[in-house]
């Protein structure tokens, strides 16, 4: 794949994962457990598609702040997993601020982490990551 190839499905990604940040949140605010479940385990799904791509991107381009990034991917994959895990034992009330600190931990990620990833690509290949 290419790096603008990269680039468009990062992109996609974004869009896809805010999308899902909204309907978990309307879904915690309800206090709706399946769709909590269903969501969440879409956004597992969707983040680990969106993180391998963006470390393929990073392999590409040889981005120096790989490892910290991948780290990152890493940290909140497994915090997803042990949420989507402790809801098939527990309710929602208890997961809850997991939820929220997670829901908040990917926004981050995509304003902090990937806009410094986007500016080395784009200092390095003239293209944005989105």
């Amino acid at each position: 794949m290419t790096p603008k190839e990269h680039v468009d499905h990062i992109v996609r990604d974004h869009a896809e994962i805010a999308d899902l940040v909204a309907r978990l949140r309307s879904a915690l605010e309800r206090g709706d457990q399946r769709e909590m479940k269903s969501l969440l385990l879409a956004l597992q799904m969707l983040e680990a598609k969106h993180y391998a791509t963006e470390e393929a991107l990073m392999r590409v381009v040889a981005y120096d702040g790989a490892e910290a990034h991948r780290a990152e991917h890493a940290t909140m994959l497994d915090t997803l997993k042990r949420i989507n895990e402790a809801l098939v034992w527990e309710n929602l009330a208890t997961v809850s601020p997991q939820v929220v600190a997670h829901l908040e931990a990917a926004l981050a990620h995509m304003i902090d982490a990937d806009q410094t990833l986007n500016r080395f690509v784009s200092g390095n290949t003239g293209l944005a990551a989105g």
